[in-house]
């Protein structure tokens, strides 16, 4: 029996300890110690969310505001507790950007920017301006700004634009303002609108609603409508177009276009309205040539309906050139831009196969909407007869054109060529 005792008390204590051990691991467990991989400070990709959600923007996660000229360059010290384990990630980033395996590289390199935090954005900043420079660690850097967008955009913004920075480049800078309104699209908005360089706030301008295409059409269409000049304007109606009439078609761009008030004289949105209609021309055009003929002459009488726009919808709707210069004599007669389109496409036809191209106009009954193009060809002409080039000139409508080719084709007094 004592035995029995003894065994009974041994079995005792080991449940004792076993129930002790298994405190410890848990313990360990939730201080930290095994929940995550000790040869990587980065955070789960949860944990990057929840950082970028909490994350006080107008707070340099490098320690002081970027916008006072401090902080901006990774090679200070990062604020205390700030920094990740002994630069661990920013060694990672360094070799990825090394790595010659093109797939893995990039494999790497996204995995760290995937998750990026306030504790580590710092060691990785330093990892880019100490690499190599070259087109593709250029792109890999875009990357990177616009992942630290997500978590500080008006820092990430001014490190890019400032003057000191190791690595000064406005096309980062406009990939920070992307990330910055991937998340938080009207904090974004606010920016910009303060931004006073023009250049520059129009492709921030752009770049936020290209992030809000992704979510918010309607909002993007209606956001796109504040940039109403420069080149970047052209790119953003370009991507517009495109994913509207991705989603929603033909009626999606006709609608598109209707929507947009070009009357208001205070608004300025003819200029805007008239490249969009283009734009969208083209589309229709490219798919369904008849239903672009009908928008066009639904709006004949408006002023948005222009040169450039039909002469860009001919090129989709048409095979060869004198294909598109039989659609664009399909519009209705005394169209504004009509004569100038069929003068651009002639002239290039005059180009390509002039023998064609004076066959072609031949068999046209002529009257105001060839005068362009009949000038075009009499001034051609004139190179080999001049008499029949004068010959065509007479047969312009346009008193002012008919001048101009006169002039043009008069001889000149040797004298005064002298």
């Amino acid at each position: 029996m004592n035995m029995f005792l003894i065994m009974d008390g041994m079995k005792g204590k080991l449940l004792i300890l076993n129930i002790a051990w298994a405190v410890a691991v848990v313990v360990a467990f939730v201080l930290g110690g095994w929940g995550s991989d000790p040869r990587d400070g980065a955070s789960t990709g949860k944990e990057f969310q929840d950082a970028a959600n909490q994350v006080d923007r107008r707070v340099s996660a490098l320690g002081p505001r970027a916008s006072n000229g401090q902080g901006t360059t990774a090679g200070r010290q990062n604020a205390p507790g700030q920094g990740s384990r002994n630069g661990t990630v920013g060694r990672r980033m360094t070799s990825a950007l090394a790595e010659l395996n093109p797939l893995q590289r990039n494999a790497r390199v996204a995995d760290i920017l995937i998750n990026l935090n306030a504790a580590n954005v710092g060691e990785v900043l330093a990892a880019f301006e100490n690499a190599p420079r070259s087109e593709e660690a250029n792109r890999y850097f875009r990357d990177f700004m616009y992942a630290w967008g997500r978590l500080a955009g008006e820092e990430a913004i001014a490190y890019a634009f400032d003057s000191e920075s190791p690595r000064r480049d406005s096309r980062a800078g406009t990939s920070a303002i992307s990330g910055w309104a991937n998340l938080d699209p009207e904090g974004a908005k606010e920016y910009v609108a303060g931004v006073k360089d023009e250049r520059s706030r129009e492709w921030m301008h752009y770049s936020v609603m290209r992030e809000m295409l992704q979510s918010d059409l309607d909002g993007a269409i209606a956001y796109s409508e504040q940039n109403k000049k420069g080149r970047a304007r052209g790119v953003q109606i370009d991507q517009l177009a495109s994913v509207i009439f991705e989603e929603r078609g033909l009626s999606g761009m006709t609608e598109w276009i209707n929507s947009i008030d070009h009357t208001s004289e205070q608004n300025d949105m003819l200029s805007y309205k008239s490249y969009a209609a283009g734009v969208a021309l083209d589309r229709i055009a490219g798919t369904d040539p008849d239903a672009a003929l009908k928008f066009i002459a639904e709006n004949a009488s408006q002023p948005f309906i222009t040169a450039d726009g039909l002469e860009r919808a001919a090129r989709r709707a048409a095979g060869p050139i004198n294909e598109e210069l039989d659609w664009l004599t399909q519009l209705p007669e005394g169209l504004s831009g009509q004569r100038h389109a069929i003068g651009e496409r002639f002239e290039d036809y005059i180009r390509e196969d002039f023998a064609a191209a004076g066959q072609w106009l031949a068999s046209r009954p002529l009257g105001p909407t060839y005068d362009e193009a009949i000038q075009d060809y009499a001034v051609s002409a004139a190179r080999d007869d001049r008499e029949a080039a004068l010959a065509w000139a007479e047969r312009i409508t346009d008193e002012k054109i008919k001048a101009d080719t006169l002039r043009r084709l008069a001889p000149r007094d040797p004298e005064k060529r002298g």
